[in-house]
């Protein structure tokens, strides 16, 4: 005699009722596929790693190269070699040449970051490029702290030590607060302070930049419209 159909029985994880396809089966098809899903993401991440090691293993060889050929370079044809002329022999991108030879600017205090596996050698490389390195130190402790991408860093804005923490506030606000209290306590701090500045008299503003202040409430407004009817 054929057994007959199969018996429902609870899924352990959701609780729904299903047929099983074998006698040990204890999860249900949609349950299943969410832990190959998983198991999936797993994998998919585990090639990033794999790929951030070989970029910096990448960029640390031809640094060394590059760096060693610019001075060789220099020696040779003085202040007429330039990083292009260099870009142009080694016949690789300029970019690829700015990014290895900012290295050369680099200080211990952060390679020991990058031994300590606290930073990429390949972030450390882009935030060596940016124009300005008076507050290097503080956007590598930054880039450390939020994590933050390449693509990230590429955005990063700062002129001044003021900069560094609107910066912060802009990718958490991206990102989302990592305690709602917490993006409830800077929202609702935020609301208050702006009331407050709406109760001062405009004599007190330069007047030169009341039409600037007028502008901007208004653009303003339109944003709180537009937030509040998503809401």
């Amino acid at each position: 005699m054929g057994s007959g159909p199969k018996l429902k029985r609870p899924c352990q994880r959701c609780e729904d009722m299903f047929r099983p396809t074998g006698k040990f089966q204890r999860l249900c098809e949609k349950c299943r596929g969410v832990d190959n899903k998983s198991k999936l993401k797993a994998q998919y991440k585990e090639q990033k790693i794999l790929l951030d090691e070989v970029k910096d293993s990448t960029i640390l060889k031809k640094w060394k190269i590059l760096s060693e050929a610019y001075k060789i370079g220099k020696k040779v044809w003085g202040p007429h070699f330039t990083r292009q002329r260099l870009a142009f022999d080694m016949d690789i991108p300029m970019t690829t040449v700015l990014r290895c030879l900012s290295l050369d600017r680099e200080s211990k205090k952060s390679w020991r970051l990058v031994d300590e596996g606290k930073i990429s050698v390949f972030k450390l490389a882009m935030i060596c490029q940016l124009k300005d390195r008076t507050f290097h130190d503080e956007i590598v402790a930054m880039v450390i702290k939020d994590n933050l991408s390449t693509y990230k860093i590429k955005d990063l804005k700062i002129d001044n030590l003021s900069d560094i923490n609107k910066e912060r506030h802009r990718l958490a606000i991206e990102k989302g607060y990592s305690r709602k209290s917490s993006a409830y306590y800077n929202f609702n701090n935020w609301i208050y302070r702006g009331k407050m500045f709406l109760l001062m008299d405009t004599k007190h503003l330069p007047e030169s930049k009341v039409d600037d202040i007028k502008k901007e409430l208004k653009a303003l407004n339109l944003k709180i419209k537009k937030y509040l009817d998503g809401i």
